[in-house]
């Protein structure tokens, strides 16, 4: 799910009988249908879904200036993108209304979501089930010229054509918001990851000014310093650079509780001198969305985008499901295997994206000292460790190439952990409590291990010690050299045996 805040357009009045086929370039776009007091049409599903019905936006200066956003930058490249990914598809999508393309619903409110399935109704009332992904989202006259419907609209289309390759996203158990800067689970990572390399792609590829503008804050509003607005700056410049294989500079020992987590959550700190483990990247969507661009984005010329998202689609057909511990490093080894003159590029950009830290303790130390002694300007450290750093790259890199160092090498198992009394709220913002709190032993900040422990600090902190010494192989290792009491290990075996009770968990 991507949100921005934009406002709200009601389309009451938009739309006329129009053929309901593909529009040019391959999208189809739809408003609500209505009904007489104007309120948006839904219909019910034998299965209990409640499906959106939508009609073809009508001719007028709307649909004129979607067309022309749509007509060149990244969405121009993306009906290309829906047909190679439908060529490679093992599923089946029936839309007899339009036959095909990219499906977009303009929905009045709460907009940003790849959805599955809707009723696509002609100008005479009748209505035909559409069984095909389609990407929901709001829009108005602002959000076309600043360049937020051209982005969203790629990222969201990221989320469509992982699910035409992979099928529908899996339950995950991680239940944080998602964030560049958060770590969630190695599958959200991946799909949100995905869906956030395109939005420096759309602005490098743009051709709109105002989305230009806004990104260098030629036109600033106070609206930019809320979270969402941070967040989405960062996705457009920071994913090319990267950064995101870096821990969190914060520290805030008074912060507990919900409002610890709170900050946990939204902290945009990085500390230069504290390389992520594996674990903890394998399951960041920054460092995902990192890999993805400068795997898919090497050239910004059509032909060589399209060739290189030909080869990760083919890729991603042959595996055509989510399943993996870390589905990043089955994507680089499938590449390698698969295309072999790109096996040295692919594996450089994974371990120069990570710091070497899923393969390699010396790699990832040697990343850390380097950044370390650079990010503060000591200028004789950094020359002192950047053959160490060069010669630590090259052998891991030599090492993966023969055989001898596995991608994984350096990762452990996720030991996922919940207690069914402490809960998080879906966003940072909101006040529901909606959720338990789910954390991965490997994984987990101080502050939310803290929290899920009831604020027992002395526990969380014995835990992360003898993490930061090593990996935690098994609940038993955890318990063992953290010198758990016996009360303390029963307590935290019940919480890893408690995520059997969890209900299944699908991000919207």
């Amino acid at each position: 799910m991507f949100k921005y805040i934009l406002s709200t357009l009601t389309f009451l009045g938009l739309y006329v009988a129009a053929p309901a086929h593909a529009l040019e370039g391959g999208m189809t776009f739809l408003v609500p249908a209505r009904d007489a007091a104007g309120q948006a049409i839904t219909e019910r599903l034998s299965d209990g879904r409640e499906l959106p019905v939508g009609v073809p936006i009508a001719e007028g200066p709307l649909k004129r200036r979607l067309l022309a956003a749509t007509a060149s930058g990244v969405a121009a490249l993306l009906p290309d993108l829906d047909r190679m990914a439908r060529a490679r598809s093992r599923q089946t999508f029936d839309c007899p209304s339009i036959g095909g393309g990219i499906i977009v619903y303009l929905s009045d409110e709460d907009g940003g979501f790849a959805r599955k399935d809707l009723f696509i109704e002609d100008g005479k009332g009748r209505r035909a089930l559409c069984r095909d992904y389609f990407i929901d989202l709001t829009v108005d006259e602002a959000s076309i010229a600043d360049g937020q419907f051209e982005e969203v609209l790629a990222h969201e289309f990221g989320h469509v054509l992982l699910r035409r390759l992979l099928g529908p996203i899996p339950p995950t158990l991680s239940r944080n918001g998602h964030s560049v800067l958060v770590v969630t689970d190695p599958t959200t990572a991946f799909d949100e990851g995905f869906g956030e390399h395109f939005q420096p792609l759309a602005l490098a590829l743009t051709a709109s000014e105002g989305f230009r503008s806004r990104t260098r804050f030629m036109a600033p509003s106070p609206a930019d310093y809320w979270l969402s607005r941070r967040e989405t700056w960062l996705r457009e410049t920071a994913i090319p650079q990267g950064g995101f294989l870096f821990g969190s500079a914060r520290s805030d020992p008074q912060a507990s509780g919900i409002e610890g987590w709170r900050l946990a959550q939204t902290d945009y700190s990085l500390d230069p001198c504290s390389v992520r483990t594996g674990e903890a990247q394998m399951a960041s969507e920054g460092v995902a969305a990192t890999i993805f661009y400068r795997l898919l984005a090497e050239s910004m010329t059509r032909e060589a985008l399209l060739a290189r998202y030909e080869k990760l689609f083919t890729i991603l057909a042959r595996r055509a499901d989510w399943h993996g511990r870390a589905p990043l490093i089955d994507l680089v080894r499938d590449w390698a295997r698969l295309y072999p003159e790109d096996e040295k590029q692919v594996t450089r950009i994974f371990l120069e994206a990570t710091g070497g830290a899923t393969a390699s303790a010396d790699l990832r130390d040697a990343t850390a000292r380097l950044s370390c002694s650079g990010a503060h300007g000591r200028l004789a450290d950094f020359l002192r460790n950047l053959p160490l750093y060069r010669q630590a790259f090259a052998a891991a890199t030599d090492q993966v190439a023969a055989g001898k160092l596995a991608l994984d090498a350096h990762l452990d198992p996720e030991l996922w952990i919940t207690n069914p009394d402490v809960h998080i709220p879906a966003a940072p913002w909101d006040e529901k409590m909606a959720e338990p709190l789910v954390v991965d032993l490997n994984t987990a900040d101080a502050t939310s291990l803290t929290y899920l422990l009831a604020g027992n600090r002395d526990l969380a902190s014995r835990l992360i010690k003898a993490r930061d010494s090593a990996r935690f192989s098994s609940i038993d290792d955890a318990v063992t050299r953290a010198k758990l009491t016996p009360g303390e290990a029963s307590e935290i075996a019940r919480f890893h045996r408690q995520i059997g009770d969890l209900p299944a968990f699908t991000r919207r």
